[in-house]
């Protein structure tokens, strides 16, 4: 789990990066939500990647259950943050909306990824557990 936050930490990092390198390159198109915007995702994709990991230790009905409601949730969270900003910041919409589909999906190819390395890694300790149960039998 901490190989996971400090990737997500450096994912952020990169983010904000991008973020000011708008500044640099297109000082109009800049608003200073865009590098926050880089910490809201680090923080929503971190606690949906704790959820899913510790339900992963629960039957696989539980599971499905708890990786669906993490990831309503989240869309449903990401769907109020954009539609209230974009409702109180018209002038900003454009930049702002494609800074946060930019941040949307950098995170999601992560956590996809990060899932997927973890399933994996899980079901390579579980075969090796049961490898060795049988050797010792």
């Amino acid at each position: 789990m901490k190989r996971y936050y400090i990737a997500l930490a450096i994912v952020t990092l990169l983010l904000v990066a991008a973020a000011f390198s708008v500044l640099l390159f297109s000082r109009s198109d800049f608003h200073l939500v865009m590098p926050i915007l880089a910490f809201y995702f680090a923080i929503i994709t971190g606690i949906q990647h704790f959820v899913v990991v510790k339900s992963m230790n629960k039957s696989p009905r539980q599971f499905v259950q708890y990786f669906l409601g993490a990831t309503v949730a989240v869309l449903f969270i990401h769907l109020v943050v954009l539609a209230s900003y974009l409702f109180t910041h018209t002038d900003q919409a454009k930049s702002f909306t494609l800074a946060f589909c930019i941040g949307f999906a950098t995170m999601l190819v992560f956590e996809t990824v990060a899932l997927l390395i973890h399933v994996n890694r899980e079901k390579k300790k579980a075969k090796q557990t049961t490898e060795l149960n049988n050797n010792e039998i």
